[in-house]
């Protein structure tokens, strides 16, 4: 789709104040870099939009072009920057939206320095009587503002909380109220008008509209894993002296990204012990070794080829963390060497595929447990150097025995207890088991 000729030049005001951002903040700007932006109508001003596939910005161009001086530009976009660091765009399914957004401004509006918010963005000073802390996660802020809010509603000012459209409902009641009315109702009377104010006039925060709602858990795990590479290559890009120079809630952040991305278990070991028999190598040169025969660089490297069968429990008391905890430790294997085919089963093999280093936006499953239909499957294909079977344990012990070495992969919760109905390792047959613990939510 071509571009007009005013979105263009809009597209060139975005790029030039990408480019002031990398002469003096460039993580944000090699960040910007890797996400697809787009000049639309839509909008009322700035956003993010998650599509399913990957992260894209938003940007109303008369807001951009005639609403914002050259500065206050790149506080739009590092804004959003944060936005994406600390993946607000993906927003738990029970929380308010409204809310949520409002939470999440306050936790990056703090990070803006030596820039300043743009005027009406949310700030603690807003709240003087909720005496916020700063540097404090989105959940602490989203707390108090909901007390707020369910206060303000009591008071008659709307419907009961939870309600879709309390936000409106609220606002009613600010139209009719004054600082002495919101000081009765709530006894935080600066605190009220600010938050009455904020989801009344929600388009001068910037449009959030596009954020994930959380009702597709697998879908918001494989947005988070997409944004997180994003985060990872923009790292990539920097010298380590300008990695160093970044606030420490960023580095907090990107630290808890990278931890992600590390599988728990040992998987250079592990392919090693599981493609030991397997007689398929090639030749490749490396200038890590020297040449037997000159002496000279490169050398080479006999490379044993090791062909890995995954299969992944997808059933439905497959949780999103646990899926997310499965691809981990599924790109730790690929990235030790191995070429890594997946087969996503509940209480049927579900589909194949070969792993290249990406999980897929969405698993296929959601039935019933049954560990068989993998066995069965694999003894009509290629043969495998490995299999290894991901699950949480819940199903009974397959009967046809896999035809190569087999190790089971079951999550565990941090404190090493099972989930739901787990058999015991001994009941899993035809391999040893190992544990891959994981976070639990209460």
């Amino acid at each position: 789709m071509m571009m007009s000729h005013e979105h263009q030049i809009i597209d060139d005001e975005i790029s030039r104040a990408t480019f002031d951002l990398l002469l003096k903040e460039p993580f944000f700007a090699h960040v910007l870099a890797g996400i697809t932006r787009l000049v639309t109508e839509q909008i009322e001003s700035v956003g993010l939009h998650w599509n399913g596939q990957q992260v894209v910005l938003r940007v109303n161009p008369e807001w951009f072009r005639k609403g914002l001086a050259a500065t206050q530009r790149k506080v739009a976009l590092k804004h959003e920057v944060l936005h994406i660091v600390f993946r607000h765009l993906f927003r738990p399914a029970d929380r308010q939206a409204d809310l949520y957004s409002i939470a999440a401004d306050l936790v990056v509006n703090q990070l803006l320095a030596p820039l300043k918010p743009l005027p009406g963005w949310p700030t603690l000073k807003m709240f003087p009587e909720l005496k916020l802390k700063p540097d404090q996660p989105l959940d602490v802020y989203y707390a108090e503002l909901a007390a707020l809010l369910r206060q303000m509603l009591r008071a008659g000012f709307g419907t009961e909380f939870g309600s879709e459209d309390e936000g409106e409902a609220a606002m009613a009641g600010k139209g009719r109220a004054s600082a002495a009315d919101w000081a009765k109702a709530t006894g935080k009377p600066q605190s009220a008008e600010a938050l009455a104010a904020l989801l009344a006039d929600r388009d001068k925060r910037g449009d959030d509209a596009g954020w994930h709602d959380g009702k597709d858990g697998i879908g918001a795990a494989a947005g988070c894993y997409a944004v997180g590479s994003v985060l990872i290559r923009a790292k990539e890009r920097m010298p380590p002296h300008q990695w160093g120079s970044l606030p420490a809630a960023l580095l907090s952040e990107l630290a808890l990204v990278l931890a992600e991305r590390q599988p728990k278990l040992d998987w250079k070991r592990m392919v090693r012990i599981f493609c030991a028999s397997s007689g398929r190598t090639k030749i490749k040169n490396t200038v890590k070794r020297i040449s037997k025969r000159y002496g000279t660089r490169p050398g080479v490297k006999i490379q044993r080829l090791q062909r890995l069968l995954v299969a992944v429990d997808t059933s439905g008391s497959i949780d999103q963390e646990m899926v997310e905890s499965f691809f981990a430790e599924i790109h730790g294997a690929w990235r030790a060497g191995a070429s890594v085919i997946v087969v996503e089963c509940d209480a049927e093999v579900q589909r194949s595929y070969e792993y290249r280093g990406k999980p897929p936006t969405v698993v296929h499953g959601g039935g019933g447990t049954e560990f068989e239909p993998v066995f069965r499957w694999m003894r009509q294909q290629r043969s495998f150097d490995g299999c290894l079977y991901l699950t949480d344990g819940c199903g009974p012990a397959p009967e046809t025995r896999p035809t190569c070495k087999l190790l089971w992969v079951v999550v565990v919760g941090e404190d090493n207890h099972k989930f739901h109905d787990a058999v015991d390792a001994t009941d899993l047959p035809f391999g040893p088991t190992v544990s891959l613990p994981i976070k639990t939510h209460n």
